[in-house]
């Protein structure tokens, strides 16, 4: 048989996978261990091995080749896959791959893979083999013995025991290093731009930023690719920040070290020795010798991965994960594709396939509008798993751009295409399919040009029958393949009859019709599946119905041909569904507490030191005062006030205040909302503080008492923000400079998100858990020097102070809790939690950048709010209105108002707004900083929508 009649032709010919094995036609362009030839043969296909041919002769011979497999030698840059007509993938037997244009490949649609453990062993070796030798001067020693002399004194070494290697990189080869180097007693500490947090301390390194690898390093072992970033990263500027004496170890990539400005620091002793494998030319030029002859420094020619263990296993590697994916098998080591296996292993492929259509879908409804994002959403506990963010993605856009574009889209290419092109790609997992499918895919394309903005289609699949579900929210149901007509039409009788009727007369058969429509008599959408394309002829006669509009032809097919896009009418692509938004919340978390968790939050990127130990410990305490000094920084605390940790949240730490603070002056307790009013029930009927306490207060909720009532003789209570009604403090005016009294104020909802004036408040209370979303179980009390003053004079009478409230001792406040000694047993993971959220808003510009943060959400409800009059603010003034708990009330009943926060959850669109259980019916919806405006801007149409569901019905 023939090699092209083993191969298939055509477009097939460059899929990446295959259902049927295929023989390909490879070549070894670099020298390697015999054992890979073999492994190709072996599998069915046929190998030449042409190792040393130069660039002009690798150019010539290449378009021959479906496979190139090479080393270091051969350079596979942009040339040669343009040349490779038939290349369909490249394979590095090794792990780097600096010799691959991947960039250009992924363009072309060619795969390209590498071995990634094949060498981790041999080349992590070297790297401890050079450390070992650095520190102990061991080549010197050696040279020195074997030229007849004994020069022990000369060569004093360095222990490892005890010091401390900066690992640069931490893949496979940078982690194994660090394991071994912490097996000698060394602190390792590493940086990787990827590697998440969590990830580097379960292999006990300490991650760090690539400033304190210089500064804190006696050794700097690297193990980083060579990019960009990465180029000449030993620098003399680099080097300068080092501790003096510093030890430089290279088995990465030679032009990693800038070797002039690495000379001068050893002449200069800033750097004590250096150990290269590596260099920037191989081999290294003349110009390279007072370098390589430096007695401080080691050389070796380049051994990363020069082991017979090596060599045969990346060789037999390759060969092998180069089989299996021109096979249709495994994608092990597949640097720019979708691992397009695990859909097959998991009967998942039908997916892949409905994903495609549907992207030849949407593409083909586009017509003259542009898309702008795409977003997909996978939803059962099938499909909804990382693994198939990147084959949907691959499939749908694929399915896509091979409409779109005057090119050839393949899995390999497609995302990356999709990129140029400017689009925004997200993937989100649900585990339960909106329609009660037990899996399903929603595809939803943001488009410019289009009247709604957005499309969203919905599918699943039964077994291996594709079928596409509904049509911007619209359900209608039909098989996506072959020629199709989708239009708009009055959902009238006769209607149907007109339509087929002018299919009749141009010969064209029908063989399914599909019908989605909003509601009897409104806009339908019908989906008309036809024997063969549609003649224009026969479009213009449809259009020609009175009440038909947008009449798309569609054809899912092979889908190569890029013809039938619609451009000849101005509103094509406009298919009218449902009047259900289109856009949903990103993420749906509006609750007033706890709260929604910052942006880019992740609870793999915690800190776990902490965990298992003691938070008496020097570790956790450090952590404990950490939180409080970074806490006393961010929001202005004056330097003479005191700031601890407490147990029990908000509520703990307010109640420890009135327990230990209230009773020898009369009390004012301000309150316009169910916790304030808590705080004045506790005083009169826990405390005992009845005929000293007095209510200034108002009734119902929405406004503010007279707070000018208050005394500056009286100690106050008040909340700052009204979680329960919306309503807050504008400001201090009103408190006195010239007070006898002390100021209590519970700021829960307030610090973080509103200028709270600390001459004007003695005691401060909030919970982590509200405007910075952090985890609760624990408060944050504020004290002035006025209520430290209180405590050290007053004791209460008649009233035993639970141990958990106890602030003094031997009549002093206990300054260890404002130092990291917390009363009782903290959470150090939920202490971790806090600091991330400290970390987060020093980011993102402190307490003001917060502010802002908030009041730009705000306003979009306020927008929102001032142009529909069936809803308002509970809030009646303004300027007492929240930034955090809004409060809003809608003209609808309890009843209808619980119907609207039910409707909103189910769709997935809002959680938890409903309002608090003793204020009036209505929504509140945290607006704090944690909250993207985006969200909130999504939200609102779907307010409309729900209240119009319900008020009609």
């Amino acid at each position: 048989m023939t090699r092209s009649a083993q191969l298939t032709r055509g477009i097939e010919r460059r899929l990446v996978s295959s259902t049927r094995p295929a023989l390909a036609k490879i070549l070894i362009g670099d020298p390697t261990d015999a054992v890979c030839a073999n492994v190709f043969v072996g599998r069915g296909h046929e190998v030449d091995k042409k190792p040393g041919l130069s660039k002009e002769e690798l150019l010539q011979v290449i378009g021959e080749y479906d496979g190139l497999v090479v080393r270091s030698g051969v350079q596979v840059d942009k040339d040669v896959i343009e040349a490779g007509k038939n290349l369909r993938i490249v394979g590095r037997a090794g792990t780097g791959v600096d010799n691959i244009d991947v960039q250009a490949a992924t363009s072309k649609g060619v795969l390209v893979m590498n071995t990634p453990g094949g060498n981790t062993a041999s080349t992590a070796e070297l790297a401890m083999t050079h450390i070992l030798a650095l520190a102990r001067n061991i080549p010197s020693a050696v040279a020195s013995m074997k030229a007849g002399r004994w020069d022990r004194k000369k060569y004093m070494g360095t222990e490892l025991m005890g010091k401390t290697v900066g690992v640069i990189g931490l893949g496979r080869i940078g982690r194994e290093v660090a394991a071994w180097c912490t097996n000698f007693g060394m602190t390792a500490i590493g940086y990787d731009p990827i590697l998440t947090d969590a990830a580097a301390r379960a292999s006990g390194i300490e991650p760090v930023p690539l400033e304190e690898i210089f500064k804190r390093s006696d050794f700097i072992t690297l193990h980083t690719p060579l990019t960009q970033e990465t180029r000449n990263l030993i620098s003399k500027a680099n080097l300068a920040k080092c501790r003096k004496g510093v030890r430089i170890v290279n088995c990465a990539r030679g032009p990693i070290v800038n070797p002039a400005d690495l000379l001068e620091a050893l002449e200069s002793g800033q750097v004590a020795g250096a150990s290269l494998d590596v260099y920037p030319s191989e081999p290294p030029p003349a110009e390279l010798e007072p370098l390589i002859q430096h007695p401080h420094v080691i050389c070796t020619p380049h051994l990363g991965a020069s082991t017979t263990d090596a060599q045969v296993r990346v060789a037999r590697d390759i060969a092998s994960q180069m089989c299996d994916v021109l096979d249709g098998g495994e994608f092990v080591g597949v640097l720019n594709a979708p691992n397009m296996a695990f859909a097959r292993k998991s009967k998942l492929s039908s997916y892949v396939k409905l994903g495609e259509k549907m992207g030849a879908l949407q593409a083909q409804l586009l017509g003259n509008a542009k898309v702008r994002s795409m977003r997909i959403t996978l939803h059962g506990k099938d499909l909804a798993v990382p693994e198939m963010t990147g084959p949907m993605s691959a499939a749908i856009l694929k399915g896509a751009l091979n409409h779109l574009l005057a090119q050839e889209v393949n899995y390999v290419n497609a995302v990356a295409l999709g990129k140029e092109l400017g689009l925004s790609i997200e993937v989100a997992f649900s585990q339960e399919d909106p329609s009660g499918y037990t899996n399903g895919l929603t595809v939803e394309f943001e488009i410019d040009g289009l009247l709604n903005g957005r499309r969203t289609v919905a599918g699943t699949c039964f077994g291996r029958e594709l079928r596409v579900t509904s049509i911007d929210s619209l359900d209608i149901d039909f098989l996506p393949t072959g020629n199709m007509i989708f239009l708009n039409n009055p959902d009238t009788p006769g209607m149907l009859r007109q339509v087929s009727s002018a299919l009749a007369r141009g010969g064209v058969n029908i063989a399914n019709f599909a019908l989605g429509r909003v509601r009897q008599g409104g806009t339908a959408m019908s989906c008309i599946s036809v024997d063969g394309p549609v003649p224009e002829n026969i479009l213009a006669d449809l259009r020609a119905i009175p009440g038909v509009r947008n009449v798309i032809p569609v054809n899912i097919g092979e889908m190569e041909d890029p013809a039938f896009r619609i451009d000849d009418e101005e509103f094509q692509g406009v298919v009218y569904g449902t009047p259900m938004p289109a856009d949903k919340p990103a993420n749906p978390e509006f609750s007033s507490g706890p709260c929604k968790k910052r942006p880019g939050y992740s609870l793999q990127m915690l800190p776990t030191d902490c965990l298992g130990r003691s938070h008496r410990s020097k570790l956790g305490k450090a952590r404990l005062k950490y939180a409080i000094e970074e806490t006393k920084r961010l929001l202005g605390v004056p330097s003479d006030y005191l700031v601890g940790i407490v147990p029990a949240s908000d509520t703990g730490a307010y109640e420890m205040a009135m327990w230990n603070m209230l009773g020898p002056r009369p009390i004012d307790a301000c309150y316009w909302e169910s916790f304030g009013k808590g705080w004045f029930t506790d005083a009169v009927t826990h405390l005992g503080l009845k005929e000293q306490t007095r209510a200034i207060t108002v009734d119902g909720y929405g406004r503010l008492p007279d707070l000018s009532q208050t005394s500056p003789d009286h100690d106050i209570m008040f909340t700052w923000n009204g979680t329960t009604s919306g309503v807050k403090v504008p400001n201090g005016d009103w408190i006195s400079s010239d007070r006898t009294g002390l100021t209590l104020n519970d700021a829960t909802s307030a610090a973080f998100a509103m200028d709270i004036p600390w001459d004007k408040v003695d005691v401060t209370t909030y919970s982590w858990q509200k405007v910075l979303g952090g985890e609760g179980a624990h408060g944050v009390m504020i004290l002035s020097p006025r209520a430290v003053e209180r405590l050290e004079t007053y004791v209460p009478e008649n009233r035993p102070l639970p141990k958990i409230f106890r602030m003094t001792k031997k009549g002093k406040v206990d300054r260890s809790i404002f130092e990291g000694s917390t009363i009782n047993t903290p959470s150090m993971l939920c202490v971790e939690d806090y600091i991330d959220a400290l970390a987060w808003t020093d980011s993102s510009g402190g307490v003001p950048g917060l502010i802002k943060r908030s009041q730009a959400n705000l306003s979009v409800i306020e927008s929102f709010v001032a142009k529909n009059d069936w809803i308002n603010f509970l809030a009646e003034d303004p300027a007492t209105r929240s930034n955090t708990s809004v409060c809003l009330t809608l003209d609808l009943d309890a009843a209808q108002v619980k119907r609207v926060v039910a409707m909103l959850e189910k769709e997935g669109v809002a959680y938890d707004i409903g309002s608090y259980r003793d204020a009036p019916p209505g929504l509140r919806i945290w607006c704090g900083a944690t909250v993207e405006k985006e969200d909130l801007e999504a939200l609102m149409p779907w307010l409309e929508w729900a209240y119009t569901e319900v008020k009609s019905s």
